[in-house]
């Protein structure tokens, strides 16, 4: 039934892309398929609504249906004062989609979208490429499904060739955009605007994101001293999808295991990618419950965790280019190494010569390189994460929104 409707609506948006004027003044946002509202097109917005040029310009955001239930209950709290939403796949979105002239979104969107003569589509993407993907891939095991390689390719090239402009963080992903995704367009080297928070407010710590829980138990309250807090941040997968279009959640690390070597002076925060769907019994409810491990969902930015840490762990996610900007210590658990190397999905660069933190295969090596770095007894992590900066940070100057503007305020002739 479900799939009856959207073939209706989908029909109905062909329709009124074809009828109903399209609108330059009017805009339409999405980050992550409307999973949050988070990134770049979060920063390029916010900062959209300061800019005098675009006061006229109706702005329109596309949440999904769990986010937008999250919006429309605690909307206040989540985003600006008098944000316009709409529902990811509803009569509403469709209607905006086929009207807009102006789409600013950072991930693929669905093939039957029509980019409609005239209208700009600025694709802010979300994140450096790391890992491979898009055309570089050499298997496909994304969804549960093994995909062929020429079908998935041109459904990219024909996805692509509906962006005006491609935004790239550095002068390393330049190079790799246009053959990943088959760009043909223009290629704006400006930085990414989601970093301009970082660079802003870099220095600031204890704003309360993490720490309003207390009473919730964070395992902070009562020991007389901030405990450390370092974001889990993991990737996902391409071998471990559960359904429904969202991932597992990764096997390691053993957190009871890292509770009781780290836990009287730590606490991890996790932060999930946003296709991995968490499941009871994931995370062990004993480190849950003595405040170990807090996570965090979608609701909260991974910005404002970033700021509020004193470290990151990871393992082959693009947050490093982002989080290189604060100069604060990173932590690579990579339990599977050889395997996502080699087999799942593979890297654009020597990751072990690149990495700008220590790389540990299992827990306690990551608990090694955690305690040496905080007690001193290694300088390893400022050192690389300094140099990793001055190569792939250059561009991030904290006014990577205000350029964006820039093109798109040129582009219309405003």
């Amino acid at each position: 039934m479900k799939a009856f409707i959207k073939k209706i609506l989908v029909f109905i948006y062909h329709v009124m892309a074809k009828i109903f004027p399209m609108s330059m003044n009017k805009v339409m946002f999405m980050s992550n398929m409307g999973r949050n509202y988070s990134g770049n097109t979060r920063a390029i917005y916010e900062d959209m609504l300061k800019d005098a040029r675009f006061n006229k310009k109706k702005k329109i955001w596309a949440f999904n249906g769990e986010y937008f239930d999250m919006v429309k209950k605690y909307g206040e709290s989540l985003l600006p004062k008098g944000c316009k939403v709409v529902r990811y796949g509803g009569f509403k979105y469709y209607f905006h989609m086929a009207t807009s002239g102006i789409w600013i979104f950072d991930t693929r969107q669905e093939p039957y979208l029509v980019k409609r003569k005239g209208a700009l589509y600025f694709m802010t993407w979300h994140g450096t490429q790391l890992k491979k993907l898009g055309l570089d891939m050499i298997q496909f095991n994304m969804a549960g499904e093994n995909r062929d390689r020429d079908e998935y390719a041109q459904s990219f090239i024909k996805e692509s060739a509906k962006w005006d402009y491609l935004i790239v963080q550095n002068d390393y992903s330049e190079g790799i955009s246009a053959g990943a995704f088959g760009f043909k367009n223009t290629v704006l080297k400006i930085g990414y605007p989601r970093t301009d928070k970082l660079v802003r407010e870099g220095l600031g710590k204890d704003k309360g994101i993490i720490e309003k829980d207390k009473a919730s138990g964070t395992g902070q309250e009562n020991t007389g001293k901030r405990k450390k807090i370092l974001v889990y941040a993991p990737t996902w997968r391409d071998d471990e999808y559960l359904g429904n279009g969202f991932y597992k959640v990764p096997s390691r690390p053993d957190f009871i295991k890292l509770e009781k070597a780290l836990g009287d002076e730590y606490t991890i925060v996790l932060k999930l990618h946003y296709l991995v769907r968490i499941n009871k019994g994931d995370i062990p409810q004993s480190v849950i419950d003595s405040g170990f491990v807090k996570i965090c969902g979608n609701e909260i930015d991974i910005n404002d965790l970033y700021l509020e840490s004193d470290g990151v762990i990871t393992d082959y996610s693009s947050l490093i280019f982002d989080y290189s900007v604060l100069e604060r210590p990173i932590f690579f658990f990579c339990y599977d190494l050889e395997n996502y190397r080699d087999i799942l999905r593979g890297f654009y660069m020597d990751f072990e010569e690149m990495a700008p933190g220590p790389i540990s295969l299992d827990e306690d090596e990551l608990i090694r390189d955690i305690k040496d770095n905080f007690e001193g007894r290694s300088t390893e992590c400022l050192d690389k994460i300094r140099a990793f900066k001055k190569e792939h940070n250059k561009y991030d100057d904290g006014h990577v929104s205000e350029k964006a503007l820039d093109v798109i305020a040129k582009h219309l002739g405003m």
